[in-house]
């Protein structure tokens, strides 16, 4: 192998990282590719310049490298593929978003840790955080998450 043919492998790699990062994004191909185009030539640079030329290169790879990550991380691009929404929904049905902590109901099925209970004048599917209750037990509310209804026994 040449210089002209090392040069050539480590620009392949080059276009190979730019394009995996910029036209088809993710851990593809194009970057696999990238990353063995890169140690093929830092390889060859070690067994046909030596040591001392190999680690040049090597660190001159991770010097681009490390530069490239930096400029992909900061470009605009990034920020465009990236997502800002904040979510504000909730999983919660209109029932289950009445419920609150310390509301008192009656379970209408068995709870073999889910179920369902009547909760004032709505039924919802709770969780029970007392192991398993009966159809009938009277119960609590002791934590709600979103729509998730804790109870327990009363």
């Amino acid at each position: 192998m040449t210089l002209t043919i090392l040069i050539i492998i480590f620009a392949l790699a080059l276009v190979l990282c730019l394009v995996e990062t910029f036209l088809i994004p993710g851990f593809g191909v194009c970057g696999v590719l990238s990353a063995v185009c890169a140690l093929i030539g830092l390889g060859a640079t070690f067994g046909m310049y030596g040591a001392m030329v190999g680690t040049i290169a090597t660190a001159v790879v991770l010097l681009l490298g490390g530069l490239l990550l930096y400029w992909v991380m900061h470009s605009k691009r990034i920020k465009r593929l990236s997502l800002d929404a904040t979510i504000d929904s909730s999983v919660a049905t209109a029932e289950q978003a009445q419920v609150k902590v310390g509301d008192k109901g009656t379970a209408l099925t068995r709870l073999a840790l889910v179920g369902t209970a009547r909760l004032g004048t709505v039924e919802v599917e709770v969780r029970s955080a007392s192991g398993f209750l009966d159809e009938g037990t009277p119960v609590v509310v002791t934590k709600v998450n979103g729509g998730e209804i804790y109870v327990s026994k009363e």
